[in-house]
């Protein structure tokens, strides 16, 4: 069943209840990144009710108290993780309306949602139909079916950007991240620094991308945050990515970059806004900044394996390991 029936279905269903209250997006790792798009979107705009994000487990084990048949949980897991699954059942046992995200309807996690997105993945993925994409596919069909939103068509009109803004993108940064990947192949630690949209862009490329996939170290930081006491490590020598974004809070991305170019040399930007180049219309732009983005810095750091001989698919202990 596609989004914008599924969220009809919904919206009929809490009518019946008294209406929707609160939207919980619940996964871990890069489905925790992959679903920030919609949870930032839903906070920024939405006007009747909340939305919270959770790591899996956590849900599981801290259930907030608000969780009924009032809310709704979109929970999200490519090859649905245990925890994820669990989360998925203690949804439904609370009453809670779920949205199962997964990579294929034969998942543990489609199995036991009540409804079912699956979305694109692995080496050959349509970046408008994945997850990043359809987190925000359910955040606007919420917007727009149970408030009105005036940016849907808008937003809509905006996903038939975004396949050619990657493949021109990664086209364009190639030479740049082969040459930021063989200066940093050998650094032990890098500090990512991203704000709004892009939180979750950080967090995917510092957990996921450069710890999980090349065993480096790496901090997420946002860059309002930075100048609260992070910034005191600075210097001409730790190695930077500041991921810039457009929308509302560039205004602090921009702060950070100024401090940058007065105190720091090794570092490098990755704008969404010269990856767009106006396409995606500013009035909705900054929401799709990291369906975006999340594909560009992979492919940053997929440099860098190559260059080290280190696959982005080697594991020491995932999927291998007891834990």
């Amino acid at each position: 069943m596609e989004i914008k029936r599924i969220i009809a279905e919904i919206k009929d269903k809490m009518e019946q209840r008294g209406g929707l209250k609160h939207v919980y997006f619940v996964a871990c790792g890069g489905s925790k990144a992959a679903i920030f798009p919609g949870l930032y979107l839903l906070q920024s705009e939405a006007k009747t009710f909340g939305a919270t994000t959770y790591t899996s487990n956590e849900f599981v084990h801290a259930l907030p108290k608000e969780l009924d048949e009032r809310c709704i949980a979109v929970i999200c897991s490519l090859k649905a993780t245990p925890e994820t699954v669990e989360a998925v059942k203690t949804a439904n046992a609370n009453g809670a309306i779920t949205i199962a995200m997964t990579g294929s309807t034969e998942t543990g996690m489609a199995k036991v949602g009540q409804y079912v997105v699956t979305y694109s993945n692995g080496d050959h993925q349509v970046y408008s139909d994945s997850n990043q994409a359809n987190s925000l596919r359910i955040g606007f069909e919420l917007l727009h079916q149970l408030e009105g939103w005036d940016r849907y068509e808008m937003a809509m009109e905006a996903y038939s950007h975004i396949d050619e803004i990657v493949a021109e993108g990664k086209e364009n940064c190639l030479a740049t991240a082969k040459e930021w990947a063989e200066k940093a192949k050998d650094e032990p630690v890098f500090y990512v620094l991203a704000s709004g949209p892009n939180y979750g862009v950080a967090y995917s490329m510092c957990c996921c991308h450069f710890m999980e996939m090349q065993w480096k170290h790496a901090v997420c930081l946002h860059t309002g945050e930075y100048f609260h006491g992070p910034f005191e490590t600075t210097d001409k020598n730790l190695p930077m990515i500041l991921i810039m974004s457009e929308g509302r809070t560039r205004a602090l991305d921009e702060r950070c970059l100024k401090f940058l170019n007065t105190y720091a040399e090794n570092f490098i930007v990755i704008d969404f806004k010269e990856l767009n180049k106006g396409r995606i219309p500013e009035a909705v732009a900054e929401f799709f900044n990291p369906v975006v983005l999340i594909p560009i810095e992979r492919y940053y750091v997929a440099q860098m394996a190559e260059i080290r001989g280190h696959s982005m698919d080697d594991r020491r202990y995932m999927w291998k390991v007891a834990y």
